[in-house]
């Protein structure tokens, strides 16, 4: 008896525990991310930001139509070695670099 109410209140335990952690979890990036961080996590999952409603693929066609040429892989690194701190402060941070880039 002791021990079939020990194995019942252990499964209590268990099923209360996941129903308490289940569900999708939606964050920001902390401040220590990289901008490619805070881009990602403002733009995913599709459909939840208007920056970029396509998500990470629609950035991705964004980066292959808008740097031609150019390895995909050398705009994304060059965007992960920036750590500004917030998602504002990297897309101030990259208009920038694109407007010094143009010659503006």
């Amino acid at each position: 008896m002791r021990r079939s109410t020990l194995l019942l209140a252990m499964a209590l335990v268990v099923a209360l525990m996941m129903v308490a952690g289940g569900g999708p979890a939606f964050a920001e990036a902390g401040a220590p991310a990289s901008c490619v961080g805070h881009e990602a996590s403002n733009i995913s999952p599709p459909g939840s930001s208007d920056e970029f409603p396509g998500g990470m693929p629609e950035l991705q066609q964004f980066i292959r139509e808008n740097f031609p040429g150019t390895p995909p892989g050398a705009v994304i690194s060059s965007v992960a070695k920036l750590h500004e701190g917030s998602h504002e402060a990297c897309d101030e941070a990259l208009e920038s670099a694109a407007k010094r880039a143009r010659g503006l």
